[in-house]
């Protein structure tokens, strides 16, 4: 009997241990056996990314009937987004949300998503991930020598930056100290007066509570559901569409399933963009009306500040991602990938339909 859901990928390799030792793998192989997989969820329900992840669970759980019984720990409570890919490789969780920037030795070349891109698809930048993960060997490699199988490429709504402050033009930028994830950014924020500042995700609301930061990037959905928007009144574009994280499980854990439930999962991946552009185009839409509806402001750069960030960007952020992930990997394999992406994301814009929601927000 397929069992109901429960909302976490549970599985600890001390339960796992329990099965393994019942039935020689981490599969169900009698009556009343099921196989528990915990995932950790960097932020709180009601985001397109922690969605997605709870989508997937949920859809294992119920498709493989109960055989998977699954549980997601959001908001970070199970690992910090700096945890998670050690805490896979320790059994902590079975799979989890992976943030690239977290990451820039184990992940080089995933770091190409922290490269921005001036008014990119965000629904093309996820297939065009995929492309790479599907047909770039040293990108593909990254999985592998880390230990994981990989579901898919999470929704990254538009990419903004929410001010604690009044911000009308770029001009009332400079001097802000703002949270920037990754170097690609953090150099163009730098180049255009800010003082960028790194912490984990964990961190950042009480940082803009107590004016510790002015401002901080992340995906506009996620500005709302972690409350960011509720001390933090203005809102604006980042420099580019950039960031995005992973959603993987542990080769380990993956390798010791049933053949059926391997299908199963086969089978939510073929669904799986689909599905991301769906909870882009609704969680935008969402956390435009929350926006908005508590008082909130969108500022837009006007034309020529839009040339200012370009020219910055342009200059700057390909190059710092670049000579990064060629410390790890040979410059020739990271020039393939930035030659693979960028013409993905030319050949997959426009075919999910998606708007940028900050753009429309309030039109």
């Amino acid at each position: 009997m397929f069992r109901s859901r429960k909302s976490t990928l549970v599985a600890c390799l001390a339960g796992l241990a329990l099965v393994l030792s019942g039935c020689g793998g981490i599969a169900s192989s009698g009556e009343g056996r099921s196989v528990e997989l915990k995932a950790a969820s960097l932020l709180p329900p009601n985001g397109s990314q922690s969605d997605m992840i709870q989508w997937f669970m949920d859809e294992l759980e119920k498709r493989t009937g109960g055989e998977v019984e699954t549980e997601v720990v959001h908001g970070g409570a199970l690992l910090s987004g700096t945890d998670v890919l050690p805490g896979m490789k320790q059994g902590r969780a079975e799979a989890g949300q992976i943030v690239p920037a977290y990451f820039p030795a184990e992940l080089p070349l995933n770091n190409v998503n922290m490269v921005p891109m001036a008014g990119a698809d965000q629904a093309a930048r996820l297939l065009a991930f995929q492309d790479l993960a599907d047909g770039n060997d040293d990108f593909a490699a990254e999985f592998e020598r880390n230990g994981l199988h990989l579901i898919g490429y999470l929704p990254n709504a538009s990419s903004t930056v929410a001010f604690n402050r009044e911000v009308t033009s770029l001009d009332d930028v400079r001097g802000a100290k703002l949270r920037i994830p990754s170097q690609p950014q953090s150099v163009v924020w730098e180049e255009l007066g800010a003082e960028p500042v790194f912490m984990a995700s964990e961190e950042v609301y009480e940082a803009v509570e107590r004016n510790i930061v002015d401002g901080v990037t992340f995906p506009m959905d996620t500005q709302v559901a972690n409350g960011i928007t509720e001390v933090a009144k203005y809102m604006a574009p980042d420099i580019g569409q950039n960031g995005g994280a992973i959603f993987a499980i542990s080769q380990t854990v993956y390798d010791r399933l049933s053949d059926d439930v391997k299908a199963v999962i086969d089978e939510l991946k073929g669904e799986w963009y689909a599905k991301t552009a769906e909870l882009l185009t609704e969680y935008e839409q969402q956390a435009c009306e929350k926006f908005t509806a508590a008082g909130g402001t969108v500022v837009l750069w006007d034309d020529d500040e839009q040339k200012t960030i370009a020219s910055a960007t342009e200059k700057l952020a390909t190059d710092v991602w670049q000579t990064e992930a060629a410390k790890s990997v040979d410059r020739s394999a990271v020039e393939q990938v930035w030659s693979d992406y960028t013409a993905a994301v030319e050949q997959h814009t426009g075919e999910a339909g998606y708007t940028d929601g900050l753009q429309t927000c309030g039109k």
